[in-house]
């Protein structure tokens, strides 16, 4: 038991380090393998707006990748906010400005994808809608239903004016049903916040009769409600043949942004931000190419890792290989590094680790034939020959069980000799005592 020890003891140290790496490679496992979940939702608003349609196209490619996407449609950013605050969903589009007297702590940003413009549509030839809003007052008013981010924008919009229900008709519906009362002439005018991609967007701004309100005031607005910018819908862009605009407009938009709650997955973050690369960075009638996905125009704060990818884009390995093996190899590295750092110092000290206990071999083995020779010439026969069959067995393992490496052979060697050395002592004293024994007269 004692030479187990002599030969764990030098070691003792590199043997704890060496379990205390394992720990660390364990935790890191434990803590860095947890895989993303292939199923997670999305919410959007209604059915037929932007943001369930570009959420079709996330679906589409999230199944591309082996991943099932589901799609909860909303009422608007407001129930979408409340949503992921309850973890039924993990993600969802809402409007930038649709945060404000929610709770948002637990939800963060993951990226702006274009702007929404706030629509003003009216029926052509109302004399009170002279593209100032001051002169709705009076009219019947489409504004969304609660909790919807054209609600709230519109409810914004038309207090600054103190246009309310005492002094107009406010119609609190869903857009898809303001549409039709505005064509079917129930209305006089609707608001609508939405990317101009949208197809019920499209379709008033194609329908004969109705036109959309010019913003006279921008400069105002976007002063004074610092989360609000000014775009362009240049003449003709939605139809060149007809001419759809018949004029530039300026309008007032927020932005669309994709936003997450803190128990999404980072994987299915990463995998968000580069499909929606994919997607938004052609951009639209209203945005130029690579202008989005961005990290700016958000109410709601980025996500960290979110805003590294937006400045940095993907990595390396994203751009070469599927994202899922992307994002293990990744993790390997990740793991990998600290303790290559740990174990590097290590390796360029193993030459002298490996001297130091072939050394300390060597120096336990001169000790025990230091012993010997120091007791020998106090031993009788029978002592004597207890140590030459000692000796004779420690000669023995050494020839044949010790294993050194050729840097070392000289020590070796040397320890050799002096082992016989030292037997041949042995054996010389035990013919003197013989030899003294057989001189000693008979009684």
């Amino acid at each position: 038991m004692r030479r187990v020890w002599d030969f764990i003891a030098p070691l003792m140290r590199w043997i704890l380090l060496a379990i205390g790496v394992i720990l660390v490679i364990y935790i890191l496992v434990l803590i860095l393998g947890i895989q993303p979940p292939k199923e997670f939702t999305i919410a959007t608003g209604s059915e037929d707006g932007a943001y369930y349609a570009f959420a079709e196209q996330y679906k589409e490619r999230f199944a591309e990748e082996g991943y099932t996407l589901n799609i909860r449609p909303t009422a608007g950013s407001h129930e979408t906010i409340d949503l992921l605050n309850s973890g039924e969903v993990d993600t969802g589009f809402i409007q930038s400005t649709a945060y404000k007297d929610r709770d948002v702590s637990r939800l963060s940003t993951l990226a702006s994808l274009y702007y929404e413009p706030l629509w003003m549509f009216h029926r052509e030839g109302l004399p009170q809608a002279q593209e100032r809003i001051p002169n709705l007052e009076g009219l019947r008013i489409g504004i969304g239903e609660v909790g919807s981010g054209t609600y709230s924008a519109s409810i914004s919009l038309l207090n600054a004016y103190d246009i309310n229900e005492e002094n107009s008709t406010i119609v609190i519906a869903p857009v898809s049903e303001a549409a039709e009362l505005l064509k079917a002439g129930e209305l006089d005018v609707m608001t609508l916040v939405a990317g101009a991609s949208s197809s019920l967007v499209n379709e008033l701004l194609t329908t004969p009769g109705i036109d959309i309100l010019h913003f006279t005031r921008r400069k105002a607005y976007t002063s004074l409600l610092k989360d609000i910018f000014e775009v362009e819908l240049a003449e003709g862009v939605i139809d060149l043949k007809q001419n759809i605009p018949s004029e530039d407009k300026q309008l007032l938009a927020a932005t669309a942004t994709l936003v997450a709650n803190d128990e999404l997955h980072p994987d299915l973050a990463r995998l968000l931000l580069v499909i929606a690369t994919e997607i938004h960075t052609p951009g639209g009638i209203l945005e130029d190419a690579g202008e989005f996905p961005a990290p700016i125009y958000v109410g709601i704060p980025m996500n960290r890792d979110a805003e590294l990818f937006m400045e940095r884009g993907p990595t390396g390995l994203e751009r070469v290989l599927p994202l899922w093996m992307a994002s293990r190899l990744e993790r390997i590295i990740f793991l990998l590094l600290p303790v290559a750092l740990i174990l590097y110092p290590l390796l360029r000290s193993a030459p002298s680790i490996l001297a130091y206990f072939y050394r300390y071999r060597v120096k336990r083995r001169y000790q025990y034939l230091r012993d010997v020779e120091e007791r020998y010439r106090s031993y009788d026969l029978d002592e004597l020959n207890e140590a030459i069959r000692d000796l004779k067995s420690f000669q023995q393992d050494l020839h044949e069980k010790t294993l050194v490496p050729a840097s070392r052979l000289d020590e070796y060697y040397e320890l050799r000799m002096h082992t016989s050395l030292t037997l041949e002592r042995l054996q010389a004293q035990k013919a003197t005592l013989k030899a003294e024994a057989a001189d000693q007269p008979t009684t």
